[in-house]
């Protein structure tokens, strides 16, 4: 009897401190006459724990998901799940060995232990059921399972003594819930989808065939195939089949692989072909197969993907139909079905599986796997080369872009800092924000998580493809949602800011102008605000002091009032933030030390401003928003132009 390992069965209904107690009252209702050993013994028979006795001794707790590549003297302890007799085979140098397996199982897993030549007695007089303890074998990694192998050692013993709950309950027939990777079994099930028998080629040539099945029973559902010869067999949506199989992990759940199959009851529904449906349509069809068409406008680069047991690779590719747009996935080898398309192709997918969610502003989405029973077709005459469309920031001001899929180049003027926040999920997400201009308006875009992190800076070209905007209380938002991405700098793409002399600007009309700084406002280059509420603080006695919130810690802001003069006329720029730091050519913390004679310095400096015009106190002022210098030779460029 392992006290200790009792003591853990007690302590998963009751705590510590409860056993603790129950365990002192059972000594002293026994005058101490009861040890401790016995005391819990007590315990556990008033709790209804079985006892067993000898288990430590004959099971290991080594359990077989334990199992890893490379591993010697195994010692662990399963249920024979399967036995394979021992039988003949001939070596090259003519002689002959022998070979057989066991298959093993406990509630974490199953493998198989090879057996060769003489090891193959040590399973004699073992049968299905038998639970083993099996000592000094060795692991290794075949058709990536990793299975044992008889080592010199090798010894297999039945056991008379072991906990039942440990291992797999073998039956005749399973529930699909029941079934575990590596386990031959025979379950009866709905057939919920019965797919067309589809050719392959095999690595040698030849010609194989499959028919893919999805089954369902009270407590599950799970993929069938049958291969080869048994993909002839009749089967359709509705019946009820017997199958018998191995399981195995796939991509996205159990499978089986088919060895029999016959049908108990047949369906008396008509079975219906899976009609092709739109993609505006796919959020009703959550858990189906479906077969959807249009134009692919992304294929994404490869990536891995870590899972807890495996790594995988994965593409996507992005259709568009008209009425709306759909990712579907391409997982390991399915990859290769994309070599060759382009953005434009015209493609059909057919018997893609379909999952829905909720995205992170509520709404209900749709993605599509595509898996071996599914087939992707390229109409050519459809086929189009995707003119790309860029959408101005004005027509999504005003609402005339469809924003649910908006490309769009703009200028960035301000990139701010990196923000965290924490999900309600309880996981940590990322969140930027910049603002875009591209000669017709501005607009800010919010940067998630792995985009949050792409080095931008002011004064970059950022093009946004497939990207949505959407309402923010008063303002509209751009974002690259489920189907964009941004490109920062592409080649060949820029941004041509308008230029006005300052004679000509209008109100409200962001534009550029050229300029000698001629003169500055003396007031001081840091602005002390109030953190709150965003007035100019007062210092009285060294403390900032607002006038709605009392003594706060300021918030500084670098502030400056420049006149520049373009030979049409002169006009008040004023320049904010990291602006400052560009015109002056100064840091923040020199620009405090220096203040106002930091200013005197910029006189004459020949100036780029891009900005926004604006009447105060009956003057038009300038707001800028980017700060360059001039540059002479494309200067010269300009004023041919003009």
């Amino acid at each position: 009897m392992n006290i200790d390992k009792l003591k853990q069965k007690i302590l998963s209904k009751i705590s510590e401190k409860e056993l603790e107690k129950k365990v002192n009252e059972k000594i002293e209702e026994n005058s101490g006459l009861l040890g401790e050993e016995s005391a819990v013994m007590l315990v556990a028979q008033e709790l209804g724990i079985e006892i067993t006795y000898g288990d430590d001794e004959e099971e290991y707790d080594f359990s077989i998901k334990d199992i890893a590549d490379g591993q010697k003297n195994v010692e662990v302890t399963g249920k024979i799940i399967e036995i394979s007799p021992a039988k003949d085979f001939n070596r090259k140098d003519g002689s002959t060995g022998k070979l057989a397996s066991v298959t093993i199982g406990d509630n974490t897993g199953i493998t198989r232990l090879t057996l060769w030549n003489d090891k193959t007695d040590l399973i004699e007089g073992l049968k299905k059921g038998d639970v083993v303890k099996i000592e000094n074998a060795f692991s290794r990694k075949w058709n990536d399972k990793v299975e044992l192998n008889s080592g010199s050692e090798l010894s297999i013993e039945k056991l008379k003594k072991y906990d039942e709950s440990r291992y797999p309950i073998l039956k005749d027939n399973y529930k699909i819930s029941e079934l575990m990777p590596n386990l031959s079994g025979t379950i009866n099930a709905e057939v919920v989808t019965a797919y067309p028998k589809k050719e392959f080629s095999r690595k040698d040539g030849t010609k194989g065939q499959l028919k893919s099945l999805f089954l369902k029973d009270d407590t599950g559902s799970i993929r069938g195939t049958l291969w080869n010869e048994l993909a002839d067999f009749e089967v359709k949506k509705g019946d009820i089949a017997e199958v018998s199989g191995y399981v195995k992990q796939g991509y996205s759940g159990l499978e089986i692989s088919v060895d029999n199959i016959g049908i108990i009851e047949k369906s008396v529904k008509e079975e219906k072909p899976v009609e092709k449906l739109s993609i505006s349509e796919l959020t009703s069809f959550d858990g189906e197969y479906v077969t959807v068409s249009g134009n692919i406008v992304n294929i994404s680069g490869s990536r891995e993907v870590q899972f807890s047991d495996r790594t995988a690779e994965v593409q996507d590719i992005y259709i568009n139909d008209g009425t709306g747009m759909v990712k579907t996935a391409f997982w390991g080898t399915n990859r290769s079905i994309l070599d060759g398309l382009k953005e434009g192709d015209y493609v059909t997918i057919s018997n893609a599986k379909l999952r829905t969610y909720t995205d992170n502003t509520g709404e209900k989405r749709a993605d599509l796997t595509y898996n071996y029973m599914s087939e992707l077709k390229k109409d050519e005459s459809a086929s189009k080369k995707i003119l790309e469309e860029i959408t101005e920031i004005k027509d999504i001001l005003n609402g005339s872009a469809e924003n649910s899929d908006v490309t769009v180049v703009a200028m960035v003027t301000n990139a701010y800092p990196v923000n965290e926040f924490q999900r309600s999920s309880g996981g940590t997400g990322k969140v930027r924000n910049i603002m875009l201009e591209d000669g017709t308006g501005s607009i800010r875009m919010a940067l998630w998580d792995s985009d949050a992190e792409t080095e931008i800076s002011e004064g970059d070209v950022v093009k946004l493809i497939h990207g949505y905007a959407k309402e923010s209380g008063e303002y509209m938002d751009l974002s690259t949602g489920r189907f964009g991405r941004i490109e920062v700098n592409p080649k060949g793409v820029s941004i041509k800011s308008p230029r006005n002399y300052i004679a000509d600007l209008e109100e409200g009309v962001s534009t550029e102008i050229s300029g000698t700084i001629v003169d500055y406002r003396k007031q001081d280059v840091i602005l002390n605000l109030c953190p709150n509420c965003r007035k100019r603080l007062n210092l009285v006695d060294n403390k900032y002091l607002c006038e709605v919130c009392g003594e706060v810690e300021p918030n500084e802001l670098l502030v400056s009032n420049l006149t520049v003069d373009d030979g049409t006329g002169v006009i008040n720029c004023r320049v904010y933030g990291s602006n400052v730091e560009k015109v002056t050519e100064l840091s923040k913390n020199k620009l405090k030390e220096m203040n106002m004679d930091a200013l005197a310095d910029v006189l004459g400096k020949d100036v780029l401003f891009y900005g926004t015009p604006s009447f105060r106190n009956d003057d038009l002022d300038f707001a800028v928003k980017r700060v360059n210098f001039v540059d002479v030779s494309k200067e010269l460029e300009v004023l041919k132009q003009h």
